[in-house]
């Protein structure tokens, strides 16, 4: 079961799955969605009718190396989610991703850790786990994010701290990267 979407409420951030942003996409004031290189059309938010919520839509897998030329996060794409978040941190924000446990809990972060500010990378940390229990941020975007918001090094050290004491995690972690051992051709590389 997966964990419930924090309301739709003014300032709100919440985080969740593809099948939680389909059923609830019309209460959110607007929606971030981060999606795999050339999703489908089957996996992606569609509205038949309006109003729409305004929307930012990046494709990277949701891969926690630099060094496999897997498509992963860029610079660009991370200035896009903090901006994003800033225009619209009065109303309702839902990020989600497929699962709702990498690449949307990152970007979440990377939001939240903005509107903390410096010094609060723990609460942003502690917040983002808050709405996702289970989640295993994607560390390539936590990491740009950190750059971004000229935390030096704070937000991955919040991160990490989290990570190391919370049992679990490095199971996610080794599952995620076991999951891209065996079904590698399935992500988007960088031509060679």
């Amino acid at each position: 079961m997966s964990t419930p979407l924090a309301p739709a409420t003014p300032g709100c951030v919440s985080i969740g799955s593809f099948t939680q942003a389909a059923k609830h996409k019309k209460k959110f004031d607007a929606i971030l969605t981060l999606q795999d290189p050339g999703a489908r059309v089957s996996a992606q938010l569609v509205f038949m009718s309006g109003p729409v919520p305004a929307r930012l839509v990046l494709e990277f897998e949701d891969f926690d190396h630099a060094d496999r030329n897997v498509v992963v996060a860029t610079r660009d794409q991370i200035a896009q989610v903090i901006a994003f978040g800033r225009t619209h941190a009065a109303g309702s924000l839902l990020v989600h991703c497929v699962h709702g446990i990498g690449r949307s809990v990152a970007c979440a972060l990377a939001i939240l850790a903005d509107r903390a500010g410096p010094g609060n990378e723990a609460a942003a940390v502690a917040r983002v786990f808050a709405l996702r229990p289970n989640a295993a941020p994607n560390l390539v975007a936590v990491a740009i994010a950190d750059d971004l918001l000229g935390s030096n090094g704070a937000l991955i050290a919040a991160l990490r701290e989290w990570e190391a004491a919370s049992p679990g995690m490095a199971v996610r972690r080794a599952n995620r990267m076991a999951y891209y051992e065996k079904n590698a051709a399935t992500f988007a590389h960088h031509p060679a």
